[in-house]
């Protein structure tokens, strides 16, 4: 038996529940349901330990199905070993039926909730405004596509203000590929 770890990060426009996965002839089919929509985007990771009898897994080609409709993962990486420390095989998939370049995960600093983006003098502005909110605000906008490429290369500053003071914030980035970026208050 052949078994390996899938796990999957989906932007979503309202909540999903995890229906499972099948293997249709080694190709791994990961099965969710959307329980509502939204104008909000959300986030949904689950992870899945996938077996296999008698078939070679293929990892490289997952499909996300929600609610029978499928998402092609555009931006995925390979998982060196589980969680437990053994050695094996496993892949990471982001997904969304956005275009994940216009996808910001942004981390809200404790005590601050999220207000808005903007760009100016080559900056990315994030507004907050004190107040508990979210800790993680998921933001589809055209301004991270219009720049992606700047935030990820470290050529676009980015601040953080409330108003009365601004601070630096920092990007991660995941793979080369259509992926979303990730920023945090430094």
């Amino acid at each position: 038996m052949k078994t390996a770890e899938v796990q999957v990060t989906i932007y979503y426009p309202g909540d999903l529940v995890t229906e499972g996965y099948r293997v249709d002839n080694g190709h791994v089919i990961l099965k969710f349901h959307a329980l509502n929509s939204s104008e909000e985007l959300k986030m949904k990771h689950e992870t899945f330990k996938v077996r296999c009898f008698f078939c070679n897994l293929d990892l490289e080609n997952a499909t996300i199905l929600i609610d029978g409709v499928p998402l092609k993962p555009t931006c995925k990486d390979y998982i060196m070993s589980f969680d437990d420390g053994k050695e094996g095989t496993g892949m990471y998939y982001i997904a969304s039926p956005y275009n994940l370049s216009e996808i910001a995960e942004i981390w809200i600093p404790k005590g601050y909730s999220f207000g808005g983006l903007k760009f100016e003098n080559n900056t990315l502005v994030i507004l907050v405004s004190p107040g508990d909110g979210e800790t993680v605000k998921i933001v589809r906008s055209e301004v991270i596509a219009e720049h992606r490429e700047g935030l990820k290369r470290g050529l676009v500053k980015v601040i953080y203000t409330d108003g009365s003071r601004s601070w630096e914030g920092r990007v991660h980035r995941f793979g080369e590929r259509e992926c979303p970026v990730i920023i945090e208050a430094q």
